[in-house]
């Protein structure tokens, strides 16, 4: 994983990365596991984080793996540049 750029916007620190599809299955992996086996209580103790948040998370990460969030957003010029 490279770290291309930092920014904050609205006190929100944002991470502009380049991962590879193993990279991102991993991370796909690693939420579907925590989603399988832990409460919902337990979930948001250990990660700040709701089930639906990292639900969200996890289905964004699944749509990146298939393509299908550059095509969803292919006005965004964040998700279609090419590095």
């Amino acid at each position: 994983m490279d770290v291309i750029n930092k920014s904050v916007i609205a006190s929100v620190e944002i991470l502009e990365v380049r991962l590879s599809e193993d990279e991102l299955g991993v991370y796909e992996a690693v939420l579907s596991y925590l989603l399988n086996t832990l409460s919902s209580e337990e979930l948001e103790r250990r990660f700040g984080a709701t089930r639906d948040e990292l639900e969200g998370m996890r289905d964004d990460l699944r749509q990146a793996l298939t393509g299908d969030a550059v095509a969803a957003n292919e006005s965004d010029p964040v998700l279609t540049s090419k590095f």
